[in-house]
């Protein structure tokens, strides 16, 4: 597989967005806010995203960051988890597929990023999702197409909150990111939700 063009191309039709709203409650602070090197997970997340696409939002919940230059959009619906998150800024985008990624998986590659939109502009689906190599679908690092809108609105509605609901009841493309997949990263999910977590994000950015 050629994956050379996709590395090089910033793409405005694509909107990039961060979760950037959850309550942390494992942490103990905001995770957002949680440095990497220097830099808070939210920023960092920001300038992974920068290089695949110009239009940034950051979905903020209840939060507010002044010091974040981006758009930053509030939960519609508090209190409703990820699938909150997404439904409103869905509604704020002007971008028909957004790649929607947590802040909380700071070292995910900006290839496998790209790799995603790439795949999710080809095949239609209203989700396009990678499976890591345990078999775990990562919603929170997918591609969602705004025509998905009635039917988050509609899980909402029946609080039906659990972001793999979606998956059997739209259309789904799956990535399968096994380790023979020549982006495969061991640590390209892991996912920072406590101290321990966030000390071992730190020193494997250090080390990488």
């Amino acid at each position: 597989m050629d994956t050379t063009h996709k590395e090089t191309i910033v793409d405005s039709k694509i909107t990039g967005v961060i979760l950037a709203g959850g309550k942390s409650s494992r942490m103990g602070f905001n995770k957002a806010e949680a440095e990497v090197s220097g830099e808070t997970m939210l920023v960092r997340m920001i300038e992974k995203l920068c290089e695949v696409t110009p239009n940034i939002i950051v979905s903020s919940g209840s939060i507010s960051y002044p010091d974040i230059p981006w758009l930053q959009i509030p939960d519609e619906f508090p209190q409703n988890g990820p699938m909150g998150g997404i439904y409103s800024v869905l509604k704020a985008s002007t971008s028909c597929l957004n790649l929607i990624v947590s802040c909380d998986i700071p070292l995910v590659s900006v290839s496998l990023l790209k790799y995603i939109v790439s795949e999710a502009k080809e095949n239609g689906a209203l989700v396009t999702v990678p499976v890591d190599f345990t078999g775990n679908q990562q919603m929170l690092c997918a591609v969602y197409h705004k025509d998905i809108l009635p039917v988050l609105k509609q899980q909402i509605d029946l609080n039906q909150l659990k972001m793999r609901s979606l998956l059997d009841i739209v259309s789904v493309e799956y990535i399968y990111m096994s380790k023979e997949h020549p982006l495969y990263n061991e640590h390209d999910f892991i996912n920072v939700n406590t101290i321990s977590t966030l000390k071992l994000a730190q020193e494997l950015w250090h080390n990488k």
